[in-house]
């Protein structure tokens, strides 16, 4: 079963495709995509204006995530705000509900538009008074987002890792591009031909990290999609499609085939210990003074990455607390110890600050 009451586990896909709303893409074989280049980030919020800092929130106060506020670019804290998270899930879902309206679900005339307008209207409080009330963070989400839009039409078919897992291996590969382009930048920006060569090196290796990394994909609560595929009338091939538009949608060239309702653990290790490797190549070139920046940058990736190996291998059919609550810590937090190793080795910012630790 999904998570979702919103599921329609086994529901008829109509026929003729003809009968399809205007908003189907031109053919069952070509579900929509997003333009080339077409950024996944929602865009940022002016000061002042985001609902998500009104007084007044329930449960305790909200403390800010050191490594990402002191030591990370602003384009890194952005990949991991809580607002992301959510712009991107909504992305997601509409994604997917697009995905099935091309396979022939039917999706009535006016929905996908009425969720497009609302995909970056995030209120943070607002879904956190709903968490309060459901005791679930993903129904929260996808209430507060079906109340935005007006309809009940997402997360058909889906469990909540196919959400949950997918945007954290998102944000994930994003922090990954951003690492890999700054120290390429830096590397084109520096006279020394040791540092060049350190970020070189360091680059190269997040270049193969991302080429073996995979997206665990459309898999439900088990691994079958079996949810999925009864709501696409059995056929195999359009869950295959739905599925690669998925990945196509969130930049992945690589999808895993079999799992449980998790991804494996394994590829968070690997995340965690390769950007301690990426941080440790990159400081080679490293001048007297930045050292004792980056030793204690160092501390820090190898204890997010000792963090991940506690769950590698241990969690496949089903997630806990015990596996959330880490990688909510080691997944942000290596990419921005990383980020701010790049931020040591970048040298004083423009009014003359050196960047910490």
């Amino acid at each position: 079963m999904t998570d979702s009451p919103l599921a329609q586990r086994g529901s008829p896909v109509p026929t003729p495709r003809s009968d399809a709303p205007p908003e189907s893409p031109a053919g069952p074989h070509r579900p929509r995509t997003p333009p080339p280049g077409a950024p996944l980030l929602p865009p940022p919020v002016p000061d002042g204006e985001a609902p998500d800092d009104a007084p007044g929130l329930p449960g305790p106060p909200v403390l800010p995530d050191l490594p990402a506020c002191e030591y990370a670019s602003p384009e890194l804290a952005r990949v991991w705000h809580p607002r992301t998270q959510v712009v991107l899930e909504r992305r997601l879902w509409l994604a997917v509900l697009r995905a099935q309206h091309a396979e022939g679900l039917r999706v009535p005339a006016g929905v996908l538009a009425d969720y497009a307008r609302v995909v970056d209207r995030v209120d943070l409080d607002a879904i956190r008074r709903r968490e309060h009330g459901t005791r679930h963070d993903l129904k929260a989400r996808i209430e507060e987002f079906n109340a935005l839009a007006g309809h009940e039409h997402i997360h058909k078919g889906l469990t909540s890792c196919d959400i949950t897992d997918n945007i954290a291996q998102t944000r994930v590969r994003m922090s990954l591009d951003h690492l890999r382009a700054r120290a390429r930048r830096l590397t084109g920006r520096t006279d020394d031909a040791a540092r060049a060569r350190a970020l070189h090196t360091a680059a190269a290796r997040l270049d193969a990290l991302l080429g073996r990394y995979p997206l665990r994909g459309i898999k439900g609560p088990v691994g079958t999609a079996q949810d999925m595929l009864d709501l696409l009338g059995g056929d195999h091939e359009a869950l295959a499609r739905v599925e690669q538009h998925v990945a196509a949608h969130l930049g992945f060239a690589r999808v895993l085939t079999g799992v449980g309702q998790l991804y494996p653990r394994t590829l968070d290790h690997d995340v965690a210990g390769t950007l301690g490797e990426f941080a440790r190549l990159a400081a080679r070139g490293a001048a007297d003074t930045e050292v004792p920046r980056l030793r204690a940058l160092g501390v820090l990736l190898r204890g997010y990455a000792a963090m991940a190996a506690q769950l590698a291998g241990e969690q496949w059919n089903e997630g806990d607390v015990s596996c959330s609550v880490v990688r909510r810590i080691a997944l942000p937090g290596a990419c921005c110890a990383a980020d701010a190793v790049l931020g040591v080795l970048d040298g004083p910012s423009a009014d003359g600050e050196v960047p910490r630790p």
